[in-house]
């Protein structure tokens, strides 16, 4: 596997809809403070995205918007439009056929439809893609990525109002899809500004090392095999490393093996000794050291509590 389906089967994530919004006339709302990232797609009309700074943002019919850190995102029929939170009691008493109706527009007149979902992710890796993506991904409709976002929407819309067999596990596949439509996209914008893993892995001779290191995770990679995989010396190797992906390759790596060895803590019955082999280390003692200084607890500890 590559890089990228690596994280992307580590987040696990899964999906629940938050709702669709009718809005008309003028209109302003907040959502509720959400700590996983959720998505929007503006299924007709057009409003604005108001993030807590910065300017902002026209959506238009088919629009997305990705907001990958915690947020309580803000959309109004105009800049400056005075907001109300969309908290549950708000919600029981304005919803209507399943929509939530906001605005004081006629009926009839022109309305804004928002879809809003919550993207669930593994909480032992979920810390991964808050590194992989800014604070908000806008994606127009025109764009090539936007087309495809829309029908994948669609879909998971459809899956998720229906009652079929594996439903869950359809779901979970659709927003691996999604996240690695957007993921691709945002690695293409960045690649005249390269920054993070997306930028190491739009760089040709960085993604081939990143490629070895991620195939072969217990082996005890040194700066000069991987500078030779990607046909670069040492020296320049490493500075380019360090400037485009963040950290160190050796950091990197170690960085890698804790998030594989989360995993495994948390979703497998492997030993200790096992799990320390897998990621790189030639006893259970060393890699609990190694897990300890990282993670900040022991192996067995973080397990217990997780579980817990």
């Amino acid at each position: 596997m590559d890089p990228l389906t690596d994280i992307i089967a580590l987040l696990r994530p899964r999906t629940l809809l938050l709702g669709n919004l009718a809005a008309t006339g003028e209109w302003g709302i907040r959502s509720p403070y959400q700590c996983d990232p959720t998505f929007y797609l503006v299924t007709e009309g057009e409003c604005w995205f108001q993030p807590d700074d910065g300017e902002p943002l026209r959506l238009c019919t088919g629009d997305y918007l990705l907001a990958a850190q915690p947020s309580s995102p803000c959309f109004v029929s105009s800049p400056g439009t005075r907001l109300i939170l969309s908290d549950a009691a708000f919600k029981e008493r304005n919803t209507v056929d399943n929509e939530l109706r906001v605005g004081n527009g006629v009926k009839g007149g022109p309305t804004t439809r928002i879809l809003g979902g919550l993207i669930i992710c593994d909480p032992a890796n979920a810390d991964l893609l808050f590194g992989l993506l800014p604070r908000f991904t806008h994606i127009r409709a025109a764009e090539d990525v936007g087309e495809r976002l829309g029908g994948l929407m669609r879909i998971i819309v459809d899956e998720t109002h229906a009652a079929r067999p594996a439903r869950g596990m359809v779901l979970s596949r659709l927003i691996e899809v999604m996240l690695i439509e957007t993921l691709r996209r945002e690695g293409a914008q960045r690649a005249s500004q390269p920054q993070g893993l997306l930028g190491g892995l739009a760089d040709p001779q960085l993604a081939r090392a990143l490629t070895h290191i991620h195939s072969d995770v217990g082996r005890a990679w040194t700066i000069a095999e991987l500078a030779k995989s990607a046909g670069m010396s040492r020296s320049r190797f490493a500075r380019r490393f360090v400037d485009v992906v963040g950290a160190a390759p050796v950091e990197y790596l170690l960085a890698w093996r804790m998030a594989l060895a989360k995993d495994a803590l948390l979703h497998s019955q492997k030993p200790l000794s096992q799990i320390a082999a897998d990621v790189g280390y030639q006893s259970a003692s060393a890699f609990s050291t190694a897990f300890s200084g990282k993670v900040g607890c022991a192996p067995t500890q973080y397990a217990a509590q997780s579980r817990g």
